[in-house]
């Protein structure tokens, strides 16, 4: 991050006689990642280059305790779309072509009732028939080159940044190099290994590449904030960064230990709309916090209604409700693989169900054995 953007994002304040309105609401931007769990420099991993998602943390309120409903992408974006669990509307499969009820809608729906410019850059992976439907409704653009600067002038926007760079299918050894361009590539002979990996030339090429992916997510979240300033948005942008699940490699993508579904997560209050923030900037919280719950927050911390019958709860705004004490997750079928396996936790301790325990919690899988760390 550049020292002209920190300044602004610490600093920032309305000019006095700008020509430009000042929005009622904040906007509202969103970075998601793919597939990453806590491996971060704001989230204490020694090893993690993150300098740009590194000095926006300090200027937010980071949740240490955030985690998905699902280990894997599809059933994870329909709750965070809808504030349900998959489970309940028999989406948990991925790549499910169930229906959902249509009185079900995605939250950014009531964003737009409410003014707001929506728009989706570009993943939905809704994991419904439905999917056609909730597009139309939630987004004024989901597309490749949506952009909140296609908005009305004045117009507040909600705007769905996907990030890819650190995919489960980057990491494959047949795919490029992650590009790295501010750092030098990582050493795997320097790289640690967590003790449930064998400590082996492929485990530390494949934790090397990890790391390089999370690195180069990192330069394209400089982009971003970068391209917001230039914009002219970073004084009344609210900023959440969150990932989809745990890590793409074995034990993390598609298991409900905590390297499956505990995720990184921070909100970044601009100054103009620090009277928003539960708490002061650089605070770090223990509360446990569901990616369901971010719909939900983002309508409250709006002054919108939340819909009744979700199972989302908002952590912000002035409809924040009691902080959780459970959080609970499911594992289905991925792919060709069957799974039957549902968890349960609080601040402490992980309980998980598997009710098929014939199977092995890493069964062949042809999209996931193209990574020689999993055949190993």
């Amino acid at each position: 991050m550049s020292p002209s953007l920190l300044h602004c994002l610490v600093a920032g304040a309305l000019l006095v006689g700008s020509a430009t309105a000042t929005p009622a609401r904040p906007n509202i931007l969103w970075i998601s990642i793919e597939d990453t769990s806590p491996w971060l420099g704001f989230c204490g991993d020694r090893q993690a280059v993150t300098p740009h998602l590194d000095a926006l943390a300090r200027e937010s309120i980071v949740y240490r305790n955030a985690f998905a409903t699902a280990p894997v992408c599809a059933p994870s974006r329909f709750a965070i779309l809808t504030g349900c669990h998959a489970t309940s509307h028999g989406t948990q499969r991925l790549r499910s072509a169930f229906p959902i009820p249509a009185t079900l809608s995605g939250f950014p729906t009531a964003l737009r009732q409410a003014g707001y410019y929506t728009c989706n850059r570009v993943k939905t992976d809704y994991n419904t028939s439905a999917e056609p439907r909730l597009i139309a409704e939630s987004w004024n653009d989901s597309s490749a080159t949506a952009s909140w600067r296609n908005r009305a002038p004045d117009q507040p926007f909600f705007a769905v940044i996907n990030l890819m760079e650190t995919h489960q299918s980057r990491i494959f050894e047949t795919a490029a190099p992650p590009q790295v361009t501010q750092s030098k590539p990582r050493d795997p002979e320097r790289t640690e290994v967590p003790p449930y990996f064998p400590n082996t030339p492929t485990a530390r090429r494949t934790l090397a590449r990890v790391h390089d992916a999370i690195t180069a997510m990192d330069e394209r979240v400089g982009q971003i904030l970068a391209e917001l300033e230039a914009g002219g948005a970073h004084e009344d942008t609210v900023v959440f960064f969150w990932a989809d699940h745990g890590q793409g490699i074995p034990r993390g993508k598609r298991t409900l230990w905590d390297t499956g579904l505990q995720v990184p997560f921070f909100v970044f209050f601009p100054p103009k709309y620090r009277h928003l923030a539960p708490s002061q900037p650089g605070t770090v919280s223990d509360r446990l916090i569901s990616l369901m719950d971010l719909g939900p927050s983002v309508l409250s911390l709006l002054g919108l209604p939340v819909p009744d019958g979700i199972h989302g709860r908002p952590f912000l705004g002035p409809g924040a409700t009691a902080p959780r004490t459970l959080l609970f997750g499911a594992r289905d079928r991925v792919d060709e693989a069957e799974e039957l396996s549902r968890s349960v936790r609080d601040e402490r301790f992980l309980y998980i169900r598997n009710f098929l325990p014939d199977l092995s919690w890493i069964q062949p899988e042809t999209y996931s054995d193209q990574l020689a760390l999993r055949r190993e």
